[in-house]
């Protein structure tokens, strides 16, 4: 009987067009190859199940259409790195971005991704579930045992953490075989663990404001005003409005959205933006103007510089990498 993660990889590959192929050079043998339907893409994913409660991934695939990937999500943690990525997940909304620690936790139900064509997704993840760390590692460590859930929310979104990039150059570059790899790949999970929370002692495992938790209604109404930006990000969004609308200072606001998020509420209107101006560059022939005017730019140089500094293409040389018909 398959086990829980053995069953959502399943789910994830099928939705994504990848199946069982032949073992992969330069990667450990003790893992599981599989390869992306000619039609669909080109590349592979590499899958080792350390336990039943613990996966390691390395993906290295390329889509060739815009791709929706859909399955039921159990409870568990990815954390992970993106060396090359281009999407969104959409539940809830959050862009994906290379060059970052990725920290996600999933909760029963319906999962929702977007992966964009022709930019590769190149990375490699540690997924665990509760089994792992509330029951494995607890019964393993007795009273010095630390909860790693927090921690882990801490490391999200951190651009400046070597040590832990590090660890997963290590994943990836590794090839050994037989005892020695369940070995390297036990410790490597456990290594990243250890990084993550000493870094989080460092910094605080606790998401607060000014002292204070983040209660439970507060953590909705963050909610709220994300889903709000969404449906809304090429309004001039007034900051006054959305701190009406969660019922806190703009100060508090300020202060809870960045704690949660990990980013500004002008910086996250901002990637709403560009994956916008991204897919109507891609997917459209709208003038880039008028591209700039839908999502919320009065003038084109708006666009330009922000779209240059996210991508490091200006909107028409995006255009003309990823537009449907490479011969025009």
């Amino acid at each position: 009987m398959k086990q829980t993660l053995d069953k959502m990889y399943d789910a994830i590959f099928e939705s994504r067009g990848v199946v069982s192929g032949e073992s992969i050079p330069g990667l450990s043998p003790v893992g599981a190859c599989f390869r992306m339907l000619p039609e669909k893409g080109e590349g592979y994913a590499w899958v080792y199940h350390v336990s039943p409660y613990v996966t390691i991934t390395i993906m290295n695939q390329t889509h060739y259409e815009d791709t929706l990937c859909v399955f039921d999500q159990p409870n568990y943690i990815c954390v992970g790195y993106f060396y090359s990525v281009s999407g969104e997940i959409l539940t809830p909304y959050r862009r994906l971005v290379p060059g970052a620690i990725q920290s996600y936790m999933g909760r029963k139900s319906e999962y929702r991704m977007i992966l964009h064509k022709n930019v590769p997704v190149d990375s490699v993840s540690v997924t665990m579930t509760p089994e792992y760390y509330r029951t494995y590692l607890c019964e393993k460590y007795g009273e010095a045992y630390e909860n790693p859930e927090a921690a882990l929310r801490l490391a999200d979104g951190q651009r400046n953490f070597p040590e832990l990039v590090g660890v997963f150059n290590q994943i990836k570059g590794y090839t050994g075989d037989g005892m020695s790899a369940k070995l390297f790949y036990e410790g490597k999970v456990e290594e990243i663990l250890s990084l993550v929370l000493e870094r989080a002692k460092r910094i605080g495992t606790e998401q607060t404001i000014k002292g204070h938790k983040i209660s439970k209604a507060d953590l909705e109404a963050l909610i709220s005003v994300a889903a709000y930006i969404d449906d809304h990000y090429q309004e001039n969004i007034s900051a006054i409005f959305l701190a009406q609308m969660a019922c806190m200072s703009p100060a508090k606001l300020k202060y809870a959205f960045k704690s949660v998020y990990h980013t500004t509420i002008q910086q996250y209107i901002v990637a709403r933006r560009m994956t916008q101006a991204e897919r109507l560059l891609r997917d459209t022939e709208l003038p880039v103007v008028q591209i700039a005017e839908l999502i919320g730019y009065k003038r084109l140089s708006s666009l330009s510089e922000m779209f240059r500094r996210h991508t490091g293409l200006t909107p028409m040389a995006y255009r003309n990498l990823y537009r449907r018909n490479p011969e025009l």
